[in-house]
């Protein structure tokens, strides 16, 4: 969770400043969750079943925003694979589903509130690092 929490502080800064996830932040992330995924299958932590459904939300987000034309970033997508093999399976589909319901929260309130437009445009990044880190703090409380 640390790494993800890392990872998704340093994408939640670009892609607020940039409009757009930085490339050589998505490279150190996927290479430190290649890393730490090995490590986690040779230690027999992980096994491959959980890894291959970790990275699914991932993908699929990802595919999509070929499907939405530019209105997901693949930025995003990579990120959630990122996530996917930082955190496990249900861990990653939590933060995802969390992350979804506070960015339409976020954007309910906007358009209520006149501060946004149907056309408008957010990053989705401060919503998956939010996600990540709620999800945390239940975890070590819970």
């Amino acid at each position: 969770m640390i790494y993800a929490a890392l990872f998704g502080t340093f994408c939640t800064i670009t892609d607020c400043s940039r409009k757009e996830i930085n490339g050589k932040i998505l490279l150190a992330g996927g290479i430190c969750g290649i890393i730490l995924t090995s490590w986690q299958l040779w230690k027999g932590i992980r096994d491959w079943y959980d890894v291959l459904f970790a990275l699914l939300p991932g993908v699929l987000l990802w595919g999509l925003s070929f499907l939405a034309e530019g209105k997901i970033g693949r930025g995003d997508g990579c990120m959630v694979i990122i996530l996917g093999l930082l955190l496990d399976r249900s861990t990653g589909a939590a933060v995802l589903l969390t992350s979804c319901l506070l960015a339409a929260i976020f954007a309910g309130a906007g358009l209520a509130l006149g501060k946004l437009r149907k056309n408008s445009r957010i990053p989705f990044a401060p919503f998956l690092l939010s996600a990540d880190l709620l999800i945390w703090i239940m975890e070590l409380t819970g």
